[in-house]
């Protein structure tokens, strides 16, 4: 119950005081503080709020206040109203997002240098997405143990079912024998991606996306970090490194079927 009621709006002192007056029922403050053993100061605000919100109404009673409760089904009509306003704002929204889309549509050109540094699962989430909307190609290497990193392997799952979804981009990867990257070149796609093998990639905890004249670097270690560095000469550079290594492994290293 006490679940429920805060999820409608009400403070746990409100609840305290608003319950503690049904099964009292017409009762002074002291003997609402009593009761709950909240401050009758505090209980004097929470009554306050009570009141406005319709839950509990006021008597004088030999000039004294005594306070009663409403009947529960006052907080059905108060969720009925917080709907009613959530709608109203729902609409409120939509008239304005046009304007917003304007606006977004008009900013000024991103700029063409930039360093982030991302934290956690949801910095290298944010690094996928950016990887999704450039629909470019993909330079990747990554150790194969990044499968069996808890979080990770699933993001790896559902980039690669969005990149399918999406269509016209390929990744390229060089990664090592573990037998998730084995499992992935025996079934290759060569229209979706290229796998070549380096046993070395397997000695180190962090990976490398190029992608759309930016370089990502990711950790692999606990609590996870990425950097993204978009420059078109420092991509330049780092892509020469990658297509040098590339040929040089083409055809050799290949795992057993």
């Amino acid at each position: 119950m006490l679940k429920s009621l805060k999820q409608i709006g009400l403070k746990e002192k409100e609840i305290k005081v608003y319950t503690a007056i049904l099964k009292l029922g017409s009762v002074s403050a002291q003997n609402i503080a009593h009761e709950t053993g909240v401050k009758r100061t505090t209980v004097y605000l929470v009554l306050e709020r009570l009141k406005q919100i319709g839950l509990v109404g006021e008597i004088i009673q030999k000039n004294k206040k005594i306070f009663f409760a409403e009947k529960p089904d006052k907080l059905l009509k108060i969720a009925q109203a917080k709907k009613k306003e959530i709608k109203k704002e729902e609409e409120r929204i939509k008239e304005i997002l046009p304007q917003l889309e304007r606006i977004l549509k008009n900013k000024t050109k991103e700029p063409k240098e930039e360093i982030r540094h991302l934290q956690g699962i949801e910095g290298t989430w944010n690094i996928i997405e950016n990887i999704l909307k450039s629909r470019k190609d993909l330079y990747v290497i990554f150790p194969g143990k990044t499968y069996g990193h808890l979080g990770l392997s699933r993001i790896l799952s559902d980039v690669t079912k969005k990149r399918r979804q999406i269509g016209g981009t390929k990744a390229y990867i060089i990664t090592d024998y573990h037998a998730h990257s084995k499992k992935l070149y025996r079934e290759e796609d060569t229209d979706f991606r290229e796998i070549r093998f380096m046993p070395a990639v397997e000695n180190f905890d962090s990976g490398m996306i190029l992608y759309d004249n930016k370089v990502a670097l990711i950790s692999l270690e606990k609590p996870y970090s990425s950097i993204l560095i978009k420059n078109e000469t420092i991509y330049a550079l780092v892509k020469f490194m990658f297509d040098s290594l590339w040929c040089e492994i083409k055809g050799k290293n290949l795992p057993k079927k």
